[in-house]
């Protein structure tokens, strides 16, 4: 049987991240204590082995629960008998603020006079075993509702078939590297189609910008060489047991040079590796 522990900073989308998994057919628990999730699980296990896919618990500041600091402990005995996947979700301070200022509702810590910038700082202090403990990190604050849902369904169903999901992300240094990053790869060499006036407005899924850096013999050479190592580096991952992997491909905007390469490694990719799921970060949608 499969256990999903989703659990990551308030307003970061978890509610909306096991809304998602229960449509994937999870038997879905929200805000439950450390300390009773191997009890749930013994409960469950025989019944939700033969009707769901799985177990899915949301676990966050909510339950004031002692228990976060022996999370790896809970963590370990449980692995000991279920495979057990831990999401952690989170957005940047700007994100989370505009949530909750949209929504108006009050962050779990910020009663007793804090403010919400304090409540959020406070917050990622007190979930530091959760976040040590994840198997993917879901950064949601560039992420629409409805992408944060397609993220989260191409990521587990790969994972669900026993092979590991690979996720390949363009994205631009000027808005910050991408925390969920597990290997990082920098465009920023690779003549720049900004300097072109009429690439400007276009992005590297154009083929102007395409051909544009293709007749530079550096950005065939660059792909060939990631391509190879990622191909040669996969492997080991599999073998290691991990579920998820991110490959990060950045520049300076995340609109041309990151998107050009991320759309061709994860291309290349798919010739070995089905399971490659590909997003755009920063990239202009219109």
């Amino acid at each position: 049987m499969r256990l999903l522990i989703v659990t990551g900073t308030s307003g970061s989308g978890k509610s909306s991240a096991l809304n998602t998994l229960e449509d994937l057919g999870f038997y879905c628990v929200d805000n439950l204590p450390i300390a009773l999730v191997n009890t749930l699980v013994d409960r469950l296990s025989d019944s939700i082995r033969l009707s769901h896919q799985g177990i899915a618990i949301c676990i966050d500041i909510r339950t004031e629960d002692e228990g976060i600091e022996d999370f790896r402990d809970h963590l370990n005995e449980l692995a000991k008998t279920i495979d057990v996947t831990v999401m952690f979700f989170d957005a940047n301070e700007p994100s989370l603020n505009q949530r909750f200022n949209e929504t108006r509702r009050r962050h779990p810590l910020s009663r007793g006079g804090r403010s919400l910038s304090d409540a959020i700082k406070l917050e990622r202090v007190l979930l530091e075993p959760l976040a040590a403990a994840a198997d993917l990190f879901v950064d949601t604050s560039e992420m629409t509702p409805y992408e944060q849902r397609q993220f989260i369904q191409e990521r587990v169903t790969a994972s669900q078939a026993s092979r590991m999901s690979i996720l390949v992300k363009s994205f631009g240094f000027k808005k910050g590297a991408p925390v969920d990053a597990d290997i990082m790869f920098d465009m920023r060499m690779l003549p720049n189609p900004h300097w072109e006036a009429s690439l400007r407005p276009r992005t590297g899924q154009d083929e102007s910008v395409k051909a544009f850096l293709e007749s530079h013999a550096i950005t065939m050479d660059v792909r060939s060489d990631i391509v190879s190592s990622l191909t040669r580096w996969i492997p080991q991952y599999q073998a290691s047991q991990r579920a998820y992997l991110t490959v990060a491909i950045g520049c300076t905007g995340g609109k041309h040079r990151s998107v050009y390469m991320a759309e061709a490694i994860a291309s290349d990719l798919r010739h070995q590796f089905p399971q490659v799921a590909l997003q755009h970060r920063d990239m202009p949608t219109s």
